[in-house]
C-alpha cells in the first residue's frame, strides 16, 4: 500500500469538519487510482475538505462527527451516464426480443398507453432507490417528462443529469420536436442554479431527429453552454439505414451538422469504423458504453479499448431497466470487464483499477461533471460510498479493485453519501419512503400486464 503519510495524499483539511470518515482502505481514484490505508476523509458542507492521515484529521476536527468503518473501503460515488431511469416500471417486459421489435412492440405502445408524471415520478423513485443501494450516486436520465424526474431525484438527495428528449415523433409528453424544445430551454432555466440537478439537450438520434433540427441543437447547445447526450451507431442496422437514406453514416452526418464536438455525450457508439472511431475522438466526443444492455438486445459490442487508445474520454451506463435489467453500475463494471478482455481476446486489456476509474471519474468526465464528482480530493463535493469487505465474497483483499469489480460489491454496498448526506445506510432508505415506492412499484406492474 502506498504511505499515507506522502505529498502527494496529505492533504488535512484546516479543521470545522461537519463529519470525519475512517475506512479500513480509502480509494481516492485521482490524483492517484490506489489503496490507502491509515487515511480518513473530512467533509464540510457537502464538500471535501480533507483526505489525509486518520490521526492528523481527527486532530485537526474535534469537533466533527466521527463515522469509524474499519471494515470497508471508501469510494467516489459511481456515475451512471446514461440510463431511463423510469423504466424501471418496464422491467422485464419484452424479453428476447431484437431491438426494433423491443421498441416497436412492447416499449412504445406500453409507453404511450401508460406515459404520464406520476410514472415517471414512481419509475425515477425506483431506480433511485436501486442505485444509492448499489453505489450510484449521480446518473445522467433521458426520458420524458423530464421535470418530474429532476423534483424526484432532488428531493431523494440524488444528483441528476436531466437530459431533456427532443425527438420529431409525437409522445405523450409532446406533439413533435419544437414542444420538446421549448418544454426543454425552460427546464434548462429552472434548473440553472440548482446544486443537484444540471441540465442536458437529449435528441433521442440522429435517426428520430431531422438533420436541420439537429443543427439547430448544435447552435443552442453553444449559446447555452450546454451538452448534447444522444444514442449514436447502437447498431449496424441504424448505421446501414444512414447510408441508405442519408448517404452516410450519422457521425458523419452529426460532424457536418456541427455536433460532433466535445460537448457530445455518445451512447453506445457499437458500430463504428476506426475511421470513425479517430474522428470523434479528435472531436473530443465523450463515450458511454453500456455493455449489458448491448449485449442483451444484441446491438453490437462498443470497441472501448480503441476510443481510449485515441484518446476519448469513455464512461459507464447502464441504459433502462427495460434493457438490463438492472441499475447496478459495479456489476456493470464487471461486464464491461469480461467484455473488453473476451472481445480481444486478451485478459490484460482494462484491468479493474481501470474499471473503477470509468465507472467513476470516466462517467462524471463524459457528462461533464467532473469537476465536482467522481474523485475523493479536496474541493469536490462528497458524494462517496462505503463497501463492506468483511465478507466472505470479498475475501481475501489482495487487490482492493479486484474485489470491488469482481466480487459483487454492489451487493455489500453499506453506506451512501450524496452531498456529504448519508442518503442509504445498511439497508435504510434515508431520503426515500421505500415501502411507498415498493407498494407503487407493484400498483404499476398489475396496470401493465392489464391484471
Amino acid at each position: 500500500m502506498p504511505d499515507p503519510n506522502s505529498d502527494s495524499f496529505s492533504r488535512s483539511g484546516s479543521g470545522a469538519a461537519d463529519l470525519v470518515i475512517s475506512p479500513r482502505l480509502v480509494l481516492p481514484v485521482a490524483p492517484r487510482n490506489v489503496a490507502l490505508e491509515g487515511m480518513s476523509v473530512a467533509i464540510r458542507g457537502g464538500a471535501v475538505i480533507g483526505l489525509g492521515d486518520r490521526h492528523d484529521v481527527l486532530a485537526r476536527n474535534p469537533s466533527a462527527r466521527h463515522m469509524e468503518l474499519g471494515h470497508h473501503v471508501l469510494l467516489p460515488g459511481l456515475v451512471n451516464a446514461h440510463g431511463h431511469l423510469a423504466m424501471t416500471l418496464l422491467r422485464g417486459l419484452g424479453e428476447s426480443e431484437s431491438l426494433d421489435d423491443w421498441l416497436n412492440n412492447t416499449i412504445w405502445p406500453l409507453e404511450a398507453r401508460w406515459m404520464d408524471e406520476d410514472f415517471v415520478r414512481d419509475g425515477t423513485r425506483l431506480a433511485v432507490a436501486e442505485m444509492v443501494a448499489t453505489g450510484t450516486t449521480t446518473a445522467s436520465d433521458m426520458y420524458y417528462f423530464p421535470e418530474t424526474a429532476a423534483l424526484a431525484c432532488r428531493d431523494a438527495g440524488f444528483r441528476l443529469q436531466a437530459t431533456f428528449p427532443l425527438i420529431d415523433i409525437p409522445n405523450a409528453y409532446s406533439a413533435d420536436f419544437d414542444e420538446c424544445l421549448t418544454k426543454g430551454l425552460a427546464l434548462h432555466d429552472r434548473f440553472r442554479n440548482d446544486a443537484l440537478v444540471t441540465t442536458c439537450f437529449g435528441p433521442h438520434s440522429a435517426y428520430t431527429v431531422n438533420p436541420e433540427r439537429l443543427r439547430r441543437v448544435a447552435v443552442l447547445a453553444d449559446e447555452i453552454d450546454a451538452d448534447v447526450h444522444i444514442h449514436l451507431h447502437e447498431t449496424e442496422d441504424e448505421v446501414a439505414s444512414a447510408l441508405r437514406s442519408q448517404g452516410g453514416t450519422w457521425i458523419r452526418i452529426l460532424d457536418e451538422v456541427g455536433l460532433l464536438t466535445e460537448r457530445l455525450q455518445a451512447v453506445h457508439m457499437t458500430a463504428v469504423s476506426d475511421a470513425e472511431i479517430d474522428l470523434a475522438s479528435e472531436r473530443g466526443v465523450r463515450v458511454v458504453h453500456c455493455p449489458h444492455s448491448n449485449m442483451k438486445l444484441a446491438s453490437g459490442i462498443c470497441p472501448v479499448t480503441k476510443f481510449l487508445a485515441a484518446g476519448a474520454t469513455v464512461g459507464l451506463g447502464t441504459d433502462g431497466a427495460a434493457s438490463n435489467n438492472g441499475l447496478d453500475m459495479f456489476a456493470e463494471a464487471r461486464l464491461a470487464a469480461l467484455l473488453a478482455k473476451s472481445a480481444n481476446a486478451d485478459p490484460t486489456v482494462l484491468p479493474a483499477a481501470d474499471i473503477i476509474a470509468m465507472a467513476t471519474l470516466g462517467g462524471a468526465r463524459a457528462i461533464g461533471m467532473d469537476d465536482r464528482v467522481g474523485s475523493i480530493e479536496v474541493g469536490k463535493r462528497a458524494d462517496l460510498v462505503a463497501v463492506d469487505l468483511d465478507n466472505p465474497a470479498m475475501q481475501p483483499i489482495n487487490d482492493p479493485h479486484a474485489a470491488l469489480v469482481h466480487s459483487n460489491a454492489g451487493a455489500h454496498v453499506t453506506h451512501t453519501f450524496i452531498d456529504g448526506q448519508c442518503v442509504y445506510e445498511n439497508g435504510a432508505w434515508k431520503t426515500l419512503d421505500i415501502e411507498e415506492v415498493l407498494a407503487r412499484a407493484g400498483e404499476w406492474q398489475t396496470k401493465l400486464n392489464g391484471d
